[in-house]
């Protein structure tokens, strides 16, 4: 019989005997989207990683360090090679919790650098058992008689694609290990803020030049913001997303929000698929456009009713553009997985490049 598992990208790997060389992403990120969480037993079908991804946002959303955060998104990561055994049936099986605390440890030296401490152990913890609640809660509908941990992030537990939570799982781990990487102390924040700082700026008043050279010849919306987007996109550095939403009234026979205000709905961008509706009013975009004012902020998890179209931006800019009367018709938005990404700076160019944008002839 043989003592090895062929993983997903093709690696003989034993399991007993584990090679921290054979150890790798790609087949954690693929095995623990495709592993039910509860043995299957379940309202609809809840991945592993689905719960690891909950578990690291909800570490970011309390602003724990990125080893933390990363931590989280590992915590299972043996699950991979070792199966998802019920925590009842864990301590019963002989050999199992040496096994798995083995391999989780070889896993957090390969990626942390180090195993986790005691003080960080308990942390991961709290927060597993915080998901797991929820887990049995919602989809064991086995009611829990403890009261409901507090958590930041509200679990979405509707169906979704292996492979779209494959490739969320990967961009998380890519977003917070290369953090790590950079920090070289498992920080993380100094670095990034130093590297924002010492960057320089887009060349904004050569990109407002080329908008409105755009905007001259080319007199229909979406072709012109297509290419507005993809100049932005191509000149600032750490950005996941630079596209527009615009405004859009109900038409004939649709009725109208309760407040009676217009929407904002997805026009060209680049980067990943994104929300396609947004209220007037709500979240950064929509709140930039009701109030006619751009909007910077540095920590989108801590706005005020935030939109989360991607779960890896942490920063965000929202400027408004207008018609011809002054009417706000739309919304630059543009995104980075870093806190703190944009300056004031990046406001001032962002607005003279919004306003080369709408010389275009109506």
């Amino acid at each position: 019989m043989q003592e090895y598992i062929t993983t997903y990208t093709g690696i003989r790997f034993y399991p007993a005997d584990p090679d921290p060389e054979g150890i790798k992403i790609e087949d954690i990120a693929h095995a623990l989207s495709v592993l039910c969480r509860g043995n299957g037993h379940v309202s609809t079908f809840w991945s592993v990683a689905q719960h690891c991804i909950l578990c690291a946002r909800e570490a970011a959303a309390r602003e724990w360090p990125d080893r933390l955060v990363l931590a989280c998104l590992l915590h299972d990561a043996s699950e991979c090679y070792l199966s998802d055994v019920p925590r009842p049936y864990k301590d019963k099986l002989k050999g199992y919790r040496e096994h798995e605390d083995r391999l989780l440890a070889m896993i957090y030296d390969r990626y942390l650098g180090a195993p986790l401490t005691k003080e960080e152990r308990r942390k991961v913890k709290e927060i597993d058992d915080g998901a797991l609640f929820y887990d049995l809660k919602e989809l064991l509908h086995n009611e829990q008689s403890e009261v409901d941990p507090y958590f930041h992030v509200v679990p979405d537990y509707r169906f979704r694609p292996f492979a779209e939570v494959e490739e969320e799982y990967l961009e998380m781990f890519r977003l917070y290990y290369g953090k790590l990487r950079e920090s070289g102390d498992g920080a993380g924040e100094d670095a990034i803020k130093t590297r924002i700082a010492e960057r320089p700026l887009p060349d904004y008043t050569l990109l407002a030049e080329q908008a409105k050279a755009f905007a001259e010849a080319e007199p229909s919306l979406v072709p012109l913001l297509a290419n507005a987007s993809a100049l932005l996109k191509d000149a600032m550095a750490d950005v996941n997303w630079a596209g527009f939403y615009l405004r859009r009234e109900p038409e004939n026979g649709e009725s109208k929000p309760e407040n009676g205000e217009p929407e904002l709905v997805l026009g060209p961008f680049q980067g990943k698929p994104a929300c396609i509706r947004i209220p007037w009013g709500k979240g950064v975009c929509g709140t930039a456009a009701k109030e006619d004012r751009t909007q910077l902020v540095p920590d989108v998890h801590l706005f005020p009713g935030h939109i989360a179209c991607d779960s890896a931006s942490n920063s965000e800019i929202v400027v408004p553009f207008h018609d011809k009367n002054g009417i706000v018709t739309g919304v630059l938005d543009i995104d980075s997985p870093l806190k703190g990404r944009f300056t004031e700076d990046d406001r001032e160019g962002l607005e003279v490049f919004v306003r080369s944008l709408e010389t275009r002839k109506k």
